[in-house]
């Protein structure tokens, strides 16, 4: 959870200009929170004409389990990412732990990958996305 009395890391406020190299290597799930907010999944999903988040999450949430890898554009894990975040926060269960953890830290892995071989034209429609603090 973000903790509001402490400054966001270096690497989050470079992110917010669009330099995705900066993320951490590794990417895990237990440092993506403030990322993964760093967007509103519901309404971005909206906008990018993508399905209902909670139907896109669930959707690849449920290939990667059978397949044990995480498929699609830097939006769409972007957004499963946030929708997992989110949906952790409403079950009330905590953090994810075992199978689970592996899995969200193979989405956090994957997601990272994607960011670093973004086009130039991705990479604007997703920097248009986050809010400008």
């Amino acid at each position: 959870m973000t903790d509001p009395s402490r400054s966001p890391p270096d690497w989050l406020r470079l992110v917010r200009a669009g330099q995705f190299n900066s993320m951490p290597d590794p990417f895990t799930w237990d440092i993506s929170h403030d990322f993964a907010h760093l967007i509103n999944g519901y309404t971005l999903s909206q906008q990018a004409g993508l399905r209902r988040l909670g139907f896109l999450a669930n959707a690849c949430f449920d290939e990667a389990q059978e397949t044990g890898h995480w498929s699609g554009t830097a939006l769409e894990l972007w957004c499963c990412l946030f929708f997992e975040h989110r949906r952790y926060r409403h079950m009330g269960e905590g953090e994810p732990t075992g199978s689970d953890l592996e899995l969200l830290n193979r989405l956090c892995t994957r997601l990272r990958l994607e960011l670093q071989t973004l086009t130039d034209e991705e990479r604007q429609t997703l920097l248009i996305a986050l809010p400008q603090r």
